[in-house]
């Protein structure tokens, strides 16, 4: 459902101007080192031309990480690259494998390099996940920086990207713009982390602060629904901000003050995250399921500007609790928005997590800290690091008469991690979790976390106060009248109530 880099890296687009409107032709910036001209036809949008020009830092020319499945990865889809000399001459390339070419020397003067990407990705099998797959629609075309662009060097900053595109159609980038079809680049890894789509799709804003969540929209069925996602994530990101208290916070040198999210109709639904940008395809005509899980994958991604882009994990051995907790506050947020009541809350823990968690073959064989099988082991990792967080916040909630919550873990990473580059381990959550419930949780690391026994979550919930069993392999969760204030307020904060 979701995913993110191979060598030293960087690049820049200068677009060419291919047979699109003059009007939508911009003159590169004199100012930027480095520019890049993407070109799309309206005759022809599978094909895309792209111009880069700059004085190389080296000889290499490269593609970052993606599409490991074929020996030239990304490259595979590049056609007619070719490289310009200041006196127009073409400079001899040789291909290597792993998306390289090399020249046969440096230039010191500036240099133009051209190629087509032909968006045939779709006649491909892929796994699971998106993993920046280009692909097209009847409104536009969807890229990633990884699947289009081609970098040399490394440190590039102040880049220029520029678009020629068709009457009536626009690009949508987690760029800062610069001008029509024009965008200006922070930096390489800006550059590298992004998603584009260009076409004739609808683009809604909303701001908080200095913060920009930039929608766009594609297919009939989706913008039917363009008030519903407006509304939807301006309560989500008004939830994050007020739980986390404040604005994403990403490392010196990372830029996060804005968020671009692309939702298209499709013949099924999928999503994904690359850098600060969340890819979206939903079923047409899906059923509420459908509905609910594209909803949930843009909460879920949308999260992770905090947990996971403020604050990060130093190793894979923390993915549990990344994806697991993100997991936790994604329903929290959503039944606090009142897109899920009560019973729908409770049907996703069953249905969406608690089955995979059961039913997953690492359930007393892997650890939860295994992360690196996150992706192989969605249920134990996924689904148990949302046990996790819900056992420890009524744990914690109950032990501190509601006076403190796992709602102060994440404020603590967050101040003590957000804007540096220090990384959190798992001593660091321990720590925390031993402080917040006022004594040592190693057992309960060594039994569910670092060890192999089945979390009983239903005991948990219980203890909160619900009615939850475990009856033929599902997690039956109900609530009960007579409970205590103190319950009450727990259930109410593990529904989303902020402290």
């Amino acid at each position: 459902m979701n995913k993110l880099f191979s060598t030293t890296v960087f690049l820049l687009i200068s677009i060419v101007a291919l047979k699109a409107s003059p009007k939508n032709i911009i003159e590169a910036d004199t100012q930027s080192k480095i520019t890049y001209t993407i070109s799309i036809d309206q005759h022809n949008p599978k094909i895309a031309r792209v111009q880069l020009s700059f004085i190389p830092q080296d000889s290499l020319l490269y593609m970052t990480q993606g599409a490991g499945q074929f020996p030239d990865r990304w490259a595979t889809f590049i056609h007619h690259l070719e490289v310009i000399n200041a006196e127009g001459k073409v400079i001899a390339i040789k291909d290597l494998p792993d998306a390289q070419w090399i020249l046969p020397y440096t230039p010191k003067e500036e240099i133009k390099v051209s190629y087509e990407v032909r968006l045939d990705h779709d006649q491909h099998q892929w796994g699971g996940g998106l993993d920046g797959v280009a692909y097209t629609t009847d409104w536009g075309v969807f890229y990633a920086g990884r699947a289009l662009l081609v970098f040399n060097g490394a440190d590039w900053e102040d880049i220029r990207v520029n678009f020629s595109l068709p009457d009536r159609w626009k690009a949508s980038t987690p760029w800062e713009r610069a001008g029509e079809n024009s965008f200006q680049v922070h930096n390489q890894m800006s550059l590298m982390q992004s998603m584009i789509f260009a076409g004739t799709h609808e683009e809604v804003t909303i701001s908080e602060g200095d913060f920009e969540l930039i929608f766009a929209l594609g297919g009939e069925q989706v913008l039917a629904e363009r008030e519903e996602f407006k509304n939807l994530a301006g309560g989500v990101l008004d939830y994050y901000v007020e739980l986390m208290d404040g604005l994403p916070n990403p490392p010196p040198g990372q830029v996060l003050d804005r968020c671009l999210v692309i939702i298209n109709s499709s013949d099924s639904t999928d999503g994904e995250v690359i850098g600060s940008s969340i890819s979206i395809l939903i079923e047409k005509d899906g059923d509420q399921m459908a509905k609910m899980i594209s909803r949930f994958v843009f909460a879920h991604e949308f999260f992770h500007l905090w947990n996971g882009k403020s604050f990060m994990p130093d190793d894979s051995e923390t993915e549990w609790f990344k994806e697991g907790f993100s997991n936790y506050y994604t329903l929290k947020a959503l039944h606090h928005v009142g897109f899920l009541n009560d019973q729908a809350y409770f049907g996703v823990l069953n249905n969406l997590f608690y089955q995979r968690y059961a039913s997953d073959s690492g359930i007393g064989n892997l650890a939860m800290i295994r992360g690196e099988e996150k992706h192989a082991h969605w249920g134990l990792i996924y689904g148990g690091g949302l046990f996790v967080a819900l056992a420890q916040d009524i744990m914690i909630r109950e032990t501190t008469r509601n006076t403190k919550s796992v709602d102060d873990l994440m404020r603590k990473f967050f101040k003590r991690y957000g804007g540096t580059h220090d990384h959190y381990v798992i001593d660091d959550l321990k720590e925390t979790l031993d402080e917040l419930n006022g004594k040592d949780q190693s057992q309960f690391f060594q039994h569910y976390i670092q060890g192999t026994k089945i979390l009983p979550i239903a005991d948990y919930l219980g203890r909160a106060g619900l009615d939850a069993r475990i009856e033929e392999n599902a997690l039956k969760i109900s609530n009960k009248e007579d409970i205590s204030s103190l319950q009450k307020a727990i259930i109410g904060a593990m529904l989303g109530d902020l402290d």
